[in-house]
């Protein structure tokens, strides 16, 4: 316990606070991610951290993400040259602020940090958000006695359930890794539980994208243990628990079972036989990518301007007889697509090098780099399915990841 308070001492002296915080909070409360960016801030202005030179030269160039990135949020502004909504395209500015503050920040500012104290700070916040939902839920089913609280969008308190379930993804893998990389058998044992506890909750949101990387996580488990231990015996044994896990959370979830079968019947049909007034969520996002293709296709290289999209997307699925997504004021949930439609080709193009430049391996010891990926990819992943750069509690995260991951320093 002493050694604790030291440590923590230690941490508050030294910093960065705002680090910590921010890993924290990204699995845990959307709300408080602009207090975290601004502690961030203030630590690099306050502390007066020493700017090397020989920093800045190294970033000022093409492998570094944040200079993608940066240009990526510049577009932004340039799309205002031919925006006819002017309001709202200065909410969008301003909303996806930290997109151009945290390349620019990371330019000058490398944080040393220790890697397992961030790590631990966000598997906590993943845990804490699981504890926080699931007694919101608990007070909710003992004053109306449904059980709907415990699963669904109706567990996901904090924030959406698919940006929730896709930073319990990262915090899985966090925990994965670190048992991979564990030699004592206790270490192993208590970083899988974990890792199934989380799963259990990431299942019990029924997001698709996070049980997307929840599969492709089990694989590349199999693939790590069979490259570690060599036993043949683990792949039947993964295969038995994803496929019992599958089998009862398909029939024992009461909302999984439709939400699955829908799914599948809605991506069988052909676009045109959808049911334009109520599509289900899988058959909204068949109708409103049409939509964005089209658009797309019709301003190809500077799209239709940082504040028209939306105005423009409704008005393209009011006229294709879409009137479920027109109503509900849909983007493209699909940030590539949402992002060319707004900004044209470039803004697809610059976000696929933020990816890119993220998965090269930086100079000297990378000894994060697999985690650095892994994280990485499974950001990628998630973009295909939502506009996760059109809200705070993507925007904030991925300017922060994607500008922190490929710069920081570790503590020695």
């Amino acid at each position: 316990m002493k050694e604790s308070i030291t440590k923590l001492k230690e941490i508050v002296r030294e910093g960065p606070i705002g680090i910590y915080l921010m890993a924290f909070l990204i699995p845990f409360y959307q709300n408080f991610f602009g207090v975290a960016t601004a502690i961030i801030i203030l630590e690099f202005l306050v502390r007066r951290t020493a700017i090397r030179k020989e920093f800045i030269k190294s970033q000022l160039y093409w492998k570094n993400p944040g200079i993608w990135l940066f240009a990526f949020y510049l577009l932004h502004i340039v799309g205002l040259i031919h925006t006819e909504n002017m309001k709202f395209a200065n909410l969008d500015i301003g909303m996806k602020a930290t997109l151009g503050i945290f390349p620019l920040l990371f330019v000058f500012y490398q944080p040393k940090i220790n890697w397992r104290l961030f790590v631990n700070s966000f598997i906590l916040g993943a845990l804490v958000s699981i504890v926080v939902n699931l007694t919101i839920s608990i007070g909710l089913y003992l004053d109306t006695g449904s059980i709907k609280h415990f699963y669904d969008s109706r567990l996901t308190h904090l924030m959406h359930r698919g940006y929730w379930a896709v930073y319990l993804a990262i915090a899985i893998f966090f925990l994965l890794k670190r048992g991979l990389e564990s030699s004592g058998s206790k270490a192993i044992l208590i970083n899988f539980s974990l890792a199934f506890f989380i799963a259990i909750f990431a299942i019990l949101s029924i997001s698709k994208m996070g049980l997307i990387l929840l599969v492709i996580q089990l694989v590349w488990l199999a693939i790590m243990l069979i490259r570690r231990f060599q036993y043949k015996w683990i792949l039947p044994l993964i295969a038995t628990i994803f496929l019992v896990t599958a089998f009862s959370a398909y029939y024992f979830i009461p909302a999984m079972k439709p939400r699955i079968d829908s799914t599948f019947k809605e991506m069988a049909k052909p676009v045109d036989e959808m049911d334009q007034n109520r599509p289900g969520s899988t058959g909204a996002r068949m109708l409103v990518w049409k939509s964005s293709v089209e658009l797309i296709k019709e301003n190809f290289w500077f799209g239709v301007g940082t504040g028209d999209i939306k105005d423009e997307l409704i008005q393209r699925n009011i006229d294709n007889g879409y009137s479920g997504v027109a109503e509900k004021k849909l983007n493209s949930h699909n940030q590539y697509l949402n992002s060319h439609l707004a900004l044209g080709v470039l803004a697809p193009l610059f976000l696929l090098m933020v990816i890119i430049t993220n998965c090269i391996k930086r100079a000297g010891n990378d000894r994060y780099y697999s985690w650095r990926v892994g994280v990485v990819l499974m950001l990628f992943l998630a973009m295909f399915t939502e506009s996760m750069l059109e809200v705070e509690a993507g925007i904030i995260p991925y300017a922060f990841l994607l500008s922190f991951l490929p710069v920081f320093k570790e503590e020695v």
